[in-house]
Parts: structure tokens; C-alpha cells; sequence
């Protein structure tokens, strides 16, 4: 007998669902079965299923006609032996350890309910920014997506999932059931092991249905008693920290009393990203420490020396159309990459597919206006960070010394470069102290490893370094 029975409700998702049950069929815990309920679908789900269901015998198939997810979800688990129950979309996947990490925190007695950290992929590529999953949260949001794992037991004793959430919201009716009747608890396992697909508007059952939503939540919270109690605690929380914000609060890096400025804090007039990818603009925003974006924000290519020289030249023929050739299309947003050949940046966040001529232009003139606010700043007698960090390159520290030293000679502005490199010895996670090399030149290392996996991670680290640096 298995110890997890996998729910995988299919509904007309064959373009996704051998994504699914590859990433299901690649767990490092094998002691599972799959339980697909086949809801009537109209493409090829059927045909794939069977296929994957001769592949492995941990595959079972339940056919019945259209009677929507809730349905589809109940009579998958009326068919499950296993004493845990892991629901799972099926246009989703999984990382190949999942079910091994939430299995064992739940055989730890972390919780009653095992959830994790979320990655979005599609139509958006970031982390779910979710709540911490407890009463005072959930009471007021959904902290937790379908995919969670818990006991058989206790699905069946709190009823399953409700008809009064067939059009949408199922999974939150049932966390609520379980947490506020059931009184369980959860525990979020601290690492992105669950990736939840965002399709356009036309595929999203949620968005077709976003009118229903506002129904179908006051009829919960007048179905769960001890929900009300847990509203008020929120409530009187949220107000004590609205009256705290009011005589003080630290806001846009100066300390304010009855929202008067007593105190800057900022050491920069302006932090500006000079790359990596996308986790460094993103911990500048987070900190609210970026005027703007920068104009290598959503690039990736070409090293930190290049970059520095770019900076150095004015951005001159930084943006030559002659210079662009096309690459591919962006699988996640569906936009076409173009590589500039004479810099080495790849363009995978910008241009539509479709005529290249017609969209230079749009993009160019965006890119005119960050250059030139960037060097408005350059140019004037400001303090400026500079803020890079390496994706799997080792830079050369003499070399950017020497032409962080040339770009402060130039431009009027006090320009302090924070370089975080690449160093695969430290462990993932963990950083080093950062040091000034230089008069102008901040060092530190930390290790990135996999795209998209370690990218929170990196944002985190990115996030600690310019804090110190620039706080």
C-alpha cells in the first residue's frame, strides 16, 4: 500500500500535463500512486494518460464525465489508498524532492498540514509572495495553493472538498476547514519545491470566475465560527500598527514622527542596477532603494567589464539596431530574445514577436529615457551605488578597480561600485562580509548555482549586501 496518494484532476490540459506527471514520475520518494481523473476531457489528456499509465503502473486512471474539479478532486480521493493525500493541478509541477521534504516534515511532526515555498512559471516568472501560513493569516487570505500534503483521516473526517465551491476557492474552503474545525496545523517547508503555472486570462479558471469570488468567501467565513475571533485579533493588530506608523515610522530611508522627516538615513542619493538578471532590481526595489530602473535591468550576457565600459562610454552605440540579432523566443512570456553582437546583452524582456523594425523603435526610445536619467545623476554631484552581481563568472578585480577609478574621474557625481562575485566555495545561501577594496570599489562573494531555482536565494543575499552597504 502506498504511503501518498497523488490527486491529479485533468481537464482538457494536454499541452501541459506530460510537464506534470514527467516532474511526478522524477520524485525521489517512490512509495506513492497517481490517481488522474479524467473530467471529460475534449483534446488529447485522455491519450496522454494512457500513454504515461502503461509507462508506470503507479498511474491510475479515473474516467467520469464534466462535473468540474471538486468532483473530480472527491472521487480521486474516494479511490486513494494512501494514508497521506497530495492534490497537485495538473497543468503544475514539482520539484523531485518534493514529496521526500514534506513527507519527512510531516513523519517530524512539523505540522499537520506540509506546504512550501511557490515559484510562479508561465505568463510570470517570480516567488509566490504568500503569507506565513497561520490562523491570523489564513483568516483573511489563502496562504497556502492546492498543493499541500496531508492525512487521509482527516480530509474524510472534515468532509473533503465542498460543493459550495465548485465555480472556484475549493482549496481555500478546505484549508479552512481543516485548520479552524479540525484546529490543524501548518508548517511551510522553507525551500521552493512546488511551481505553479500562470496561464493568459483565457486558460485561468480563477480569472473567468474572479466575480463569484467575493460570494463564495463571505459564505466561508460564515460557515467557520472561529474564523470571526481570529478577524478581530487581525483587525486590532492592524490598527495598533497603523497608530505605531503614524508618530513613527522609517520610510523612503529617513525616520519620521507624525510623518515629519527627523533623520535621513540614506548614505546614496541613488542605488542603480548594473545587473544580474533579475534578482538584483528586484532587491533594490524591495528595499525602496531604486530611483528607477536601470538600463541593464532584465538582461542577462556580457560581463561586469563590459558593462562598466558601457558606463564609461556614455552608453555610445549602446543601442544600434544594426548590432541586434534574433535569438529565440522567450518561452516564459513569450516575447522575442534579441542578442546585441557587439556587447554580448541578450534583450529577453522587451521586444514583441513580429516584425523587429516596428518594435525597435518603442523599446529604444525606453531605454533613451533610463540612460539618460541614469546619467543625469552620473553628472551631477550626487552619491551614487552602483550594484552588480555575478551570475557564474569570476571578474577580474584590478580591472574593475581600475575602471570604476577612470568613471569617477570623469563624471561629477561620488560613484561607489558594490561588486558581488560568484565564488562556487561558499555554500548556498551564506555571503561574504562586504569590504571596501578600494575608494570606490565594495567586494563580496556569495555562490549562485541554478536558474530558477537558487533565484530567491540570490535575491536574498543581494537584498543583506546593499542594506549593509547602503544603510
Amino acid at each position: 500500500m502506498p504511503e501518498i496518494s497523488v490527486i491529479v484532476p485533468v481537464y482538457n490540459t494536454g499541452k501541459y500535463l506530460s510537464e506534470c506527471l514527467d516532474s511526478l514520475l522524477a520524485q525521489t520518494f517512490t512509495d506513492f500512486e497517481i490517481i488522474c481523473i479524467n473530467d471529460g476531457s475534449t483534446d488529447n489528456s485522455a491519450d496522454i494518460l494512457s500513454e504515461y499509465s502503461k509507462r508506470d503502473n503507479r498511474i491510475k486512471i479515473i474516467e467520469q464525465k464534466n462535473s468540474g474539479v471538486v468532483v473530480a478532486r472527491n472521487n480521486g480521493v474516494a479511490h486513494a489508498v494512501g494514508q497521506y493525500l497530495y492534490p497537485l493541478d495538473s497543468d503544475d509541477k514539482i520539484h523531485p524532492t518534493t514529496l521526500e521534504k514534506l513527507y519527512s516534515a510531516m513523519l517530524a511532526r512539523r505540522g499537520d498540514i506540509i506546504t512550501c515555498r511557490v515559484m510562479q512559471f508561465g505568463y510570470e516568472h517570480s516567488e509566490l509572495a504568500l503569507p506565513k501560513p497561520n490562523k491570523i493569516n489564513l483568516c483573511t487570505d489563502n496562504c497556502l495553493v492546492n498543493a499541500a500534503l496531508f492525512r487521509r483521516s482527516d480530509f474524510i473526517a472534515c468532509g473533503g472538498y465542498s460543493n459550495d465551491c465548485k465555480v472556484a476557492l475549493e482549496d481555500y474552503d478546505l484549508w479552512l476547514n481543516l485548520v479552524f474545525k479540525c484546529n490543524l496545523k501548518i508548517y511551510r517547508v522553507p525551500e521552493i519545491l512546488f511551481y505553479y503555472r500562470i496561464k493568459d486570462k483565457s486558460e485561468s479558471r480563477n480569472f473567468q470566475n474572479r466575480d463569484a469570488h467575493p460570494g463564495i468567501v463571505k459564505r466561508m467565513y460564515e460557515k467557520y465560527p472561529g474564523i470571526k475571533m481570529w478577524r478581530k485579533i487581525r483587525k486590532a493588530f492592524s490598527r495598533a500598527k497603523k497608530s505605531r506608523r503614524f508618530v513613527f515610522r522609517i520610510q523612503d530611508n529617513r525616520i519620521k514622527i507624525f510623518k515629519i522627516p527627523v533623520w535621513k538615513l540614506r548614505r546614496y542619493d541613488t542605488v542603480i542596477s548594473v545587473g544580474a538578471a533579475c534578482f538584483v532590481p528586484a532587491a533594490l526595489k524591495s528595499l525602496e532603494l531604486r530611483d528607477f530602473s536601470g538600463p541593464f535591468d532584465w538582461m542577462f550576457g556580457s560581463d561586469v567589464i563590459t558593462r562598466l565600459n558601457i558606463i564609461y562610454n556614455e552608453f555610445e552605440n549602446y543601442f544600434n539596431i544594426d548590432d541586434f540579432e534574433y535569438v529565440a523566443e522567450n518561452p516564459d512570456n513569450g516575447k522575442s530574445t534579441y542578442r546585441n553582437n557587439r556587447t554580448g546583452i541578450v534583450y529577453n524582456h522587451d521586444f514583441e514577436p513580429g516584425d523587429f523594425t516596428e518594435s525597435f523603435p518603442l523599446v529604444a526610445e525606453k531605454y533613451e529615457r533610463r540612460i539618460s536619467r541614469m546619467m543625469s545623476y552620473l553628472k551631477s554631484n550626487k552619491k551614487v551605488l552602483l550594484v552588480f552581481a555575478e551570475l557564474g563568472q569570476t571578474g577580474n578585480r584590478d580591472q574593475i578597480i581600475n575602471i570604476v577609478k577612470k568613471i569617477n574621474n570623469k563624471f561629477s557625481a561620488n560613484i561607489d561600485f558594490l561588486y558581488i562575485n560568484h565564488n562556487p566555495n561558499i555554500v548556498l545561501g551564506r555571503y561574504s562580509r562586504p569590504k571596501r577594496i578600494s575608494p570606490h570599489v565594495i567586494y563580496s562573494e556569495y555562490y549562485y548555482k541554478t536558474f530558477p531555482t537558487e533565484t530567491p536565494v540570490a535575491q536574498k543575499i543581494t537584498k543583506c549586501l546593499v542594506k549593509k552597504v547602503a544603510k
